[in-house]
């Protein structure tokens, strides 16, 4: 291999573009001081096409040697982007962050910023996984506090674990900056992406999405709840499901041509219904742009079965 360019060097790390000096194919090659080989070898058998393909893996004298594909384009901190492309970069790097987050174990990415993305001919490639790591059930924060300022969740700098919450808090925060240019002020973001971002970098990782593709389902806004699902413990999820199939057994055995007119029946079940969704899709309506039109459409679609219930 002959070496081009040296891209980047520091104590931890060297990367280099180099080529191939018979077929003249550019390669990326990294001399890692720092790493965990593991974790590439999981990277080079998975396929995931938002990712750098791995070539070659050796370990010599306490270093590891990547040879990785060269991906050409610019990073996203290079480019200045629409609302609507901010939103496939990001439903892009969610598909790409939900493939890892699904292995046994997920891995973490832990350093999602706009020099670590390339976006070229419409495509997101996430780069650098030198502080990724697996995530690890029996620990309760990490053993080395990394990451980068203004894009690493406060569970990074060793208050807990890093988890797949702590990737979507930094894509909020890349969300962010991607739209105005900043890392803090919301200036001149849409309302709907600025509750996306909201609820993606809530210091408390328990109050983020479940998962990117949660967050991804709110960017798109096609986030469905199933109402009682959608409480907090499980307890109120139980009480909730159990309420439902009891209102629907009542109306189910009622006689063609019977009403509801049972006030012990149907006060509560108007402020049952209201209340799920109440919690269904306006519970922490300031975090999540969850549109009201689907909230409309099924207390229609639920008092209208319940008239053609009581009519046949």
């Amino acid at each position: 291999m002959k070496t081009l360019q040296i891209i980047k060097q520091d104590q931890d790390k060297t990367i280099s573009l180099v080529e191939h000096e018979t077929t003249h194919t550019k390669y990326i090659q990294k001399e890692l001081n720092y790493y965990d080989k593991t974790l590439y070898q999981t990277l080079q058998k998975i396929k995931n096409p938002y990712l750098p393909k791995i070539f070659v893996i050796q370990e010599n004298d306490n270093h590891l040697t990547l040879i990785e594909e060269y991906i050409e384009g610019k990073t996203l901190d290079q480019q200045s982007f629409s609302k609507e492309q901010v939103k496939d970069i990001t439903h892009q790097l969610c598909e790409c962050l939900d493939s890892l987050h699904k292995l046994n174990p997920p891995i973490i990415h832990r350093d999602i910023k706009p020099e670590n993305i390339i976006y070229h001919d419409n495509k997101v490639t996430l780069l650098d996984f030198g502080i990724a790591r697996f995530l690890d059930s029996k620990k309760s924060k990490d053993t080395l506090i990394l990451g980068s300022v203004g894009y690493a969740a406060p569970e990074q700098f060793g208050f807990q674990q890093s988890n797949p919450q702590t990737d979507i808090y930094a894509l909020g925060k890349l969300m962010n900056y991607l739209l105005n240019g900043s890392l803090e002020h919301q200036n001149n973001i849409p309302f709907d992406l600025k509750q996306v971002i909201l609820k993606a970098t809530q210091l408390d990782y328990k109050n983020r999405y479940n998962s990117v593709k949660e967050m991804d389902l709110a960017i798109q806004q096609k986030l469905v709840v199933i109402p009682p699902f959608n409480n907090d413990t499980f307890k109120s999820k139980m009480i909730s499901l159990a309420w439902i199939v009891f209102t629907l057994m009542i109306v189910v055995d009622m006689e063609p041509g019977e009403t509801i007119n049972n006030s012990f029946i149907i006060e509560p079940l108007i402020t049952e219904v209201t209340r799920f969704l109440g919690t269904g899709f306006y519970r922490n309506l300031s975090y999540q742009a969850i549109p009201a039109v689907p909230a409309v459409v099924l207390l229609i679609l639920t008092n209208l079965l319940i008239c053609l219930a009581s009519i046949y």
